[in-house]
């Protein structure tokens, strides 16, 4: 009996940790400064598995070409996005690489391939739809 208490107390422990991540690998949409776009990770922070985190994995040129030796790959775009519900996350920061700005942020799930990232200073907020990348 002991034994199946411990079993049991692990998996909802286990599920709650995860539950708030999110994950997979998605495109943005082209930077409004250089034309260019990368390829985002999404999977749960080092730091707080709780949190979800989006890290830099490609960077691409506006003609298309990968930027092979991008200075900012491996680092946090997204981080520390708290899950919301369903579909929704919320309390993040957000870096744009092309000016060094780091904005509050938020996500949600729009369909299974695209997502809807925001980036907010006070009230004024920009926000983009990242697409799934196979």
């Amino acid at each position: 009996m002991r034994t199946l208490i411990v079993i049991v107390a692990f998996f909802m422990i286990s599920t709650n940790v995860f539950a708030g991540a999110f994950s997979g690998t998605y495109k943005t949409m082209p930077s409004k400064k250089t034309g260019g776009w990368a390829h985002v990770k999404f999977g749960a922070c080092k730091e707080n598995k709780n949190l979800t985190c989006g890290t830099l994995m490609k960077a691409f040129s506006k003609d298309g070409k990968a930027i092979k030796d991008y200075e900012h790959k491996g680092k946090y775009v997204v981080w520390d996005m708290k899950k919301e519900g369903d579909k929704n996350f919320s309390g993040g920061k957000i870096k744009d690489y092309s000016d060094g700005k780091v904005y509050n942020s938020k996500m949600e799930i729009l369909t299974k391939e695209k997502i809807g990232v925001s980036g907010c200073v006070l009230f004024i907020c920009q926000a983009q739809q990242w697409s799934k990348v196979k």
